[in-house]
This record gives C-alpha cells, structure tokens and sequence, in this order.
C-alpha cells in the first residue's frame, strides 16, 4: 500500500511538471547564435588548407622528445620538460641507433599556420568585454582567460555572440548559463545537437 502510494505521488509530480521549457524568442534567437558560433570556421585559401592540413601531418609523426635517462630516473621523467642534451658522451646528442630522437628545426611548423587554431583563427585571449573592441571577426577568435569570473565571463560570450566572434572555449556550463536552463540535455535540445536514433 505505502509503495502505491509513493508511485501515485511520482506519477502526480511527473505529470504536473512541463515536458519542454517554454522557450521565449530571445532565447531561441541565443541558441541560434550559439549554434553558428559552435560550427564557424574561417574562410581559408587554398593555400593556408593546405598549410593546416601538412602542419596537422606533421604534429602526427612529430616524435616524443626525451631528455637522457628519462626512462631509468623517475626523477627526471617529473620534470615533463626537455633539456638539450650537452655532455661530450651524451647518445642522444651523437644521434645513436636505438636512443631517442634529437630536436632539430625541421621538425618545425609552416611559418604561415604556426600558432593558429585547428579552425584556421588566430587566437585572442581576452578578460574583460572591452578587450572585443580590438579584435577582428574575421581572422581572429577569442580565448576566455581562465581568472574571468563567471559573471563577467556571461558578458564577454553575450557580447561577442553580438559582434559574431568566435569563442573558443565554450564550456557547457557557460551554454546552460545563458540560455537559461537547468540541463545540459535541455540545452542540447536547444541547440538541436541531439542525434536522432
């Protein structure tokens, strides 16, 4: 009787609440926008696609440079940085069959792409609104700082979402702030971002 009860009562909640948020036209104008600046790219020439994709190949068969005996001392393996290697006796400075590859300036990026975003953006880092004022839409993408408090990084997105830049590190949670919902299922739902199985 008690767990009829509890089902009844489930069954209550579960049909007095809205299946869909009513969504108003100012948020489905944001979700649009949010939408666009998800999937925008920058208009490439041949030539810098090309360049993308050769930097791409290369980051693949770019090796993991080591440092000497960073596979026999923990303590060295830490440190998760390289160091040139120096002494006279050094195997990875003499290029020895079997020890792990010398940096050297060929293994370094086409000049043209180096530092860009995979979408082809130069990157901005910004921490406050103002800092949109400077940057180009065309061209240039915007990286929110990591210090930005919440509310004020809300405004940066608002505000670029405007002027139609590109925010790169969107994160979710900044998706469900602005549009108002509760969940990211919501928010996806928004967006239209669910597959259809």
């Amino acid at each position: 009787m008690f767990i009829k009860g509890i089902f009844h009562l489930r069954r209550d909640i579960a049909m007095s609440t809205p299946t869909q948020p009513e969504q108003t036209q100012q948020a489905q104008e944001l979700a649009a926008k949010l939408r666009e600046n998800i999937k925008m790219k920058r208009s490439l020439t041949p030539e810098l696609r090309r360049l993308l994709r050769l930097r791409l190949e290369m980051e693949r068969r770019e090796p993991e440079w080591m440092r000497m005996d960073e596979w026999r001392f923990w303590r060295i393996e830490r440190q998760d940085r390289w160091r040139r290697p120096k002494s006279l006796d050094n195997k990875i400075r003499h290029q020895i069959k079997g020890y792990p590859p010398l940096v050297k300036i060929g293994y370094r990026q086409p000049r043209a792409v180096r530092g860009l975003h995979p979408s082809g953006f130069e990157l901005v880092r910004v921490w406050r609104p103002e800092d949109l004022d400077k940057v180009d839409p065309t061209r240039q993408a915007v990286v929110i700082a990591g210090t930005v408090s919440k509310r004020k990084r809300l405004e940066i997105i608002r505000k670029a979402l405007e002027r139609n830049i590109k925010v790169v590190n969107l994160s979710w949670r900044d998706i469900v702030a602005i549009l108002g919902v509760n969940t990211v299922e919501e928010a996806k739902k928004m967006l239209n971002l669910t597959q259809n199985k």
